[in-house]
């Protein structure tokens, strides 16, 4: 019997656990929903060469294993463009040239995998199941391999130099370390080696490489805490636990947002204060039309703005008041955040 298909199926199968996790747990983290994306794509060129590995004929095995390697096209450049996404190379994402760069090479590769005879001689019977025996013109498929990883790497050791958190540089250089190993170990003998003696030597090793590149991302994820910080997250987070109460309105004077310090402040559950009007709050409105043409007419940044504040019960509270606009990413204007705290 042979157990090393079964391998490669279990490679594949923690691929895809991998992919589901990191999605699962991480969606809202732009660069998370993206490495789960990768991993699936690896999962399916993975398990679709696991059935190549075990096909009844030779002339199945070779059908299948079009499909896989039509894959494996697009496996690594979506490994460079997950590495771009962590490192936040925005501006060249945002061009018009980002994907044609990334996956126009695949594209054609994918072409002449499915269409075309010229990058396979054959297909054999190993020892390890059924394996491809490249053609001259699969080297196209190596240098796009080689290209892409290196690529990946370079951008995460950059990182890894310059990125000014400690962390991120951690991360970084964990996962362009991890991910060089397995990477350059796939390239010599599932592709260079059998490309430069007309047959394969080792058994493939692309399924357990691209294993392992998720492993990696799963202990710097578990190591570095990847991903669990989101921006969303750590503004959730400083909200709830900020030590003054915090009110944000929209430009109606609606209020919209209550952090868990407001509720005690002003002595009533949060949703006592949500959707009021700012004004009711306030012993005096003119303090607040006050505050309000200064903050968004006159946009000026308030600094302990000294008013006499009355909670839904009517108790009268002393506060020094902080405020300022809230934008959005293109400077408009979307509402006024309050940070308030008692001046007693």
């Amino acid at each position: 019997m042979i157990l090393f298909p079964y391998f490669e199926l279990a490679a594949s199968l923690f691929t895809l656990l991998f992919a589901f996790i990191i999605f699962s747990r991480h969606y809202e983290n732009r660069t998370a929903r993206f490495f789960a994306r990768f991993a699936l794509l690896a999962f399916f060129a993975s398990i679709i060469e696991y059935s190549a590995r075990i096909a009844f004929t030779l002339e199945l095995a070779g059908a299948i294993n079009r499909v896989s390697a039509s894959l494996w096209a697009f496996v690594f450049p979506a490994f460079a463009h997950f590495c771009l996404i962590f490192a936040k190379k925005n501006s060249f994402l945002k061009s018009k040239i980002a994907l044609f760069v990334l996956y126009l090479p695949a594209s054609v590769l994918s072409f002449l995998f499915l269409f075309t005879d010229l990058m396979y001689k054959r297909h054999d019977i190993y020892h390890f199941g059924i394996a491809n025996q490249p053609a001259p013109f699969y080297w196209l498929f190596a240098i796009n391999t080689f290209v892409y990883v290196l690529w990946g790497i370079l951008v995460l050791l950059k990182k890894s130099k310059t990125s000014p958190q400690a962390t991120v540089r951690s991360q970084a250089l964990f996962i362009a370390v991890g991910s060089f190993f397995p990477a350059v170990i796939g390239i010599i003998t599932d592709e260079l080696l059998p490309l430069a003696l007309g047959y394969r030597p080792f058994p493939p090793t692309c399924i357990f490489g691209i294993a392992v590149m998720n492993f990696v991302i799963f202990l710097a994820m578990r190591k570095y805490a990847l991903f669990s910080i989101s921006p969303a997250l750590a503004a959730d987070i400083i909200i709830e636990t900020m030590p003054d109460a915090l009110l944000v309105t929209d430009l109606e004077g609606r209020i919209i947002l209550v952090n868990d310090e407001a509720h005690k402040f002003f002595h009533v559950p949060k949703e006592e204060i949500f959707g009021r009007h700012i004004d009711k709050l306030f012993e005096k409105k003119e303090e607040y039309i006050k505050l309000y043409e200064e903050v968004v007419v006159k946009n000026i940044e308030i600094e302990r703005f000294s008013a006499n504040l009355v909670d839904p019960l009517g108790e009268k509270i002393p506060a020094l008041i902080n405020a300022n606009k809230m934008k959005d990413s293109l400077g408009s204007t979307l509402g006024v955040v309050y940070i308030i705290r008692d001046s007693l």
